[in-house]
């Protein structure tokens, strides 16, 4: 099966929607090992959050590609 390729800024906001909670800065960057991988900055230092942005992400990948 064919992955789409989707640009940074929708994958982070895709991430962030499925957080569904205000205060979380998301950004995607390229990643030799997995294709891609998020990084989280937390207003509210939710702990939790990095592990489900994580958890997000690793379901994405399973149907997207970061476009370069």
């Amino acid at each position: 099966m064919q992955k789409t390729k989707i640009a940074a800024e929708e994958l982070a906001e895709m991430i962030r929607d499925g957080l569904a909670e205000e205060g979380h800065e998301v950004h995607v960057h390229p990643n030799p090992e997995t294709g891609w991988r998020v990084a989280l900055i937390s207003a509210n230092n939710a702990e939790d959050a990095g592990i489900r942005a994580e958890a997000i992400a690793s379901g994405l990948r399973q149907s997207y590609d970061l476009e370069t």
